[in-house]
């Protein structure tokens, strides 16, 4: 049993971390795009004063009542990329701006990922039920 979270944890880090890279290089693509549309659950536009501030994901797993949860990658302005247990499963959370969450979306899925989607957020897990808990904790 231990053997087996282990590597369900450890499918879950990889992924995170391929999808961070993934991310990365998507969001560098499209670099010149400004948005004025405002944003629910998503990265800001970062000022002198909230360079180091973690906002955006961590913000909605804590909202979520996901626990444990830590920024793992981001792009200011861009994307936010986290992990977090939700009823003792750990899933992979994401907020984006405008334009980025496709491809994200698309990766984790081909990856096997189960994802469900909100409203420039999103969220996957190779645990079926996870992702859904997580979308019905996040308050409207």
């Amino acid at each position: 049993m231990v053997r087996r979270d282990l590597a369900a944890s450890l499918i879950g880090v990889l992924v995170g971390l391929a999808l961070s890279w993934l991310v990365l290089a998507t969001s560098q693509a499209s670099q010149g795009s400004n948005s004025t549309d405002p944003v629910t659950w998503g990265p800001q536009a970062p000022t002198p004063a909230a360079q180091t501030t973690v906002f955006g994901v961590v913000a909605l797993m804590w909202s979520a009542g996901c626990n444990g949860g830590e920024q793992i990658a981001l792009d200011p302005g861009r994307y936010e990329m986290g992990t977090c247990t939700m009823g003792g499963d750990e899933v992979t959370v994401a907020v984006f701006a405008p334009g980025a969450q496709s491809g994200w979306v698309h990766s984790m899925r081909e990856l096997g990922a189960i994802v469900v989607e909100g409203d420039r957020w999103a969220v996957a897990s190779l645990i079926v039920t996870a992702p859904a808990r997580f979308a019905a904790a996040v308050p409207n």
